[in-house]
């Protein structure tokens, strides 16, 4: 069955409300900051400038200052953050909120931090500066992609994303001795759950009827067990870390006690497939928190089609996913932006749901579990950290969009299978990724081959075939992981109707490629659509 997370008219309301407001707060940050983007129209990549600097290139993206304003429409009325440099100061403010007009809802002594609720902003008077306070943020599940996010022609996953990851075989250890916590709306219950997961409630509003179904999804993504909803690393020690409610609805305080309850209970990858567009400095230091005690966050880019990732994805130390078909193909609803890192399956995927009932699970909420378990999977199998683990997983993505790192897909498409076969020998495999049309003065055809395998490639060929000509390419010498791009000057069609390229690689005769399926790349690009 097909099921919306949100079922409820008035939460899917407020979502729409957050979701606009994000919009105006990107269109203020666009505003105010040079934003380096990759064009994607809806049917094809045409591209008209660069792709951005990956997370790990160093590259530090820019930050605007929104207005406070804005800020208070992304946050929770009658409510502030306050954090403290000392623990002197921190419990003096805590024993002063006795003798005043101020409600303490909530502290966090790992981080001295304290939610307070008030009356009127003149109750700080006395005891704090209005510059010493910090929004509480909503934090609210990704808008549910609709049918009109999505483009024509997208291809959901259904079954079928384990094998689209490449994964093969008995995968069922996969994950042993790594405790994994998912930061959501709860996990229930379920017959393709293991039984023994670990449960934190921080919102406290009722059992597993009182839990919305997203936090349960995602972790059958992880650790699903049966043939239905199978997951990528079922042996995964699952921390369930709820911090939302049964409509999905949270806050940056929550968000950051969730993170830090996480860390404190043994978690090493920390999935939050949730978001806001404020950027909270208490859930700042809770991931700052997060890797000062070796784990790593996960997190859902968001699924409003924005040129920025939602908060704690749009943090430059957490890694942000976005969603792609079983095509390969961005899905339009996902963000993009230079902090996104890699992208994985997030179109109609299996998944678990409460009352024992499976969904065609959408959106950059699937796509995050899909690395969380990745990760997982490479410590166990490869005896790694939780930060070498997510750096390895990210030198073993396919190449996709715009060469190198993007803003489109970041480092590329997961690849579970490169992972877990990347220290076997003899694997042979040119592919042919990307091809691309830049306009411009001259227009010119990009065409990326990738060497995804495991031995170095002497050469290989690569034919490019256009309605204009049909071009032969020698390949040089690849590396393992290696990608090569052309440069092919071409003529479009005059009359701005479809432009189709085929592109196919090939290894040489006394090479054997382990993959054939990916020899060939057939795109066809909509040029009315361009820019």
């Amino acid at each position: 069955m097909k099921l919306k997370p949100l079922e409820l008219t008035l939460a899917a309301a407020f979502l729409l409300l957050v979701a606009l407001i994000g919009w105006l707060t990107v269109a203020d940050l666009s505003r105010e900051t040079a934003s380096k983007k990759e064009s994607s129209p809806a049917s094809s990549p045409v591209l008209t400038t660069q792709s951005a600097a990956s997370k790990n290139s160093g590259a530090t993206p820019t930050t605007a200052r929104k207005s406070k304003k804005l800020d208070s429409l992304l946050a929770r009325p009658k409510e502030r953050l306050v954090q403290f440099d000392n623990e002197e100061d921190y419990r003096r403010f805590l024993d002063s909120i006795a003798d005043s007009n101020l409600q303490l809802l909530g502290s966090l002594d790992t981080l001295r931090a304290a939610w307070i609720g008030f009356d009127d902003l003149t109750d700080f008077d006395g005891l704090l500066d209005s510059d010493e306070l910090g929004f509480n943020y909503l934090v609210t599940l990704p808008l549910p992609p609709g049918d009109s996010s999505v483009q024509a022609g997208a291809v959901g996953f259904r079954g079928n994303a384990l094998e689209w990851l490449g994964i093969k075989g008995d995968n069922s250890q996969w994950g042993k001795d790594v405790v994994v916590a998912v930061v959501d709306t709860g996990i229930s219950s379920h017959p393709a759950l293991p039984d023994n997961v670990r449960a934190i409630d921080l919102v406290g509003d009722g059992g597993d009827s009182a839990k919305h179904g997203h936090g349960t999804a995602v972790a059958s993504i992880i650790a699903g067990t049966n043939e239905i909803t199978p997951g990528v690393s079922p042996a995964v020690s699952l921390l369930d870390v709820r911090v939302a409610d049964v409509n999905g609805n949270s806050n940056s305080f929550t968000l950051a006690e969730g993170i830090v309850a996480a860390v404190d209970g043994g978690a090493k990858v920390i999935n939050v497939s949730m978001g806001s567009y404020g950027n909270s400095t208490i859930v700042d230091n809770a991931v700052d928190y997060a890797y000062e005690n070796g784990a790593v966050i996960v997190a859902s880019s968001g699924n409003e089609g924005f040129d920025q990732p939602a908060f704690p994805a749009g943090i430059n130390e957490v890694y942000a996913v976005g969603a792609v078909d079983q095509a390969g193909e961005l899905v339009n609803f996902s963000n993009t932006g230079e902090n996104l890192d890699i992208t994985a399956p997030g179109l109609e995927v299996f998944a678990a749901w409460t009352d024992d009932r499976y969904i065609e699970f959408s959106g950059t909420s699937a796509s995050a579990p899909y690395v969380t378990a990745a990760i997982a999977t490479a410590m166990s199998e490869f005896n790694l950290t939780a930060t070498q683990a997510a750096n390895y997983v990210l030198g073993h993505t396919n190449e996709a969009g715009f060469p190198g790192a993007d803003t489109n897909y970041g480092e590329g498409h997961l690849d579970v299978g490169n992972i877990i076969e990347s220290q076997t020998p003899g694997i042979y495999d040119i592919a042919t990724v990307s091809n691309l049309v830049q306009t411009g003065t001259t227009n010119t055809l990009l065409t990326v081959v990738q060497n995804q395998g495991t031995e170095f490639i002497p050469s290989a060929q690569v034919t490019v075939s256009t309605p204009f000509a049909e071009v032969p390419l020698q390949v040089p010498g690849l590396a393992p992981r290696e990608i090569h791009t052309f440069e092919i000057p071409t003529a479009l069609p005059s009359d701005g109707s479809e432009f189709f390229v085929s592109s196919q690689s090939s290894l040489g005769p006394r090479l054997l490629d382990s993959e054939p399926q990916n020899d060939i790349k057939s795109t066809s690009f909509d040029l009315s659509a361009e820019p």
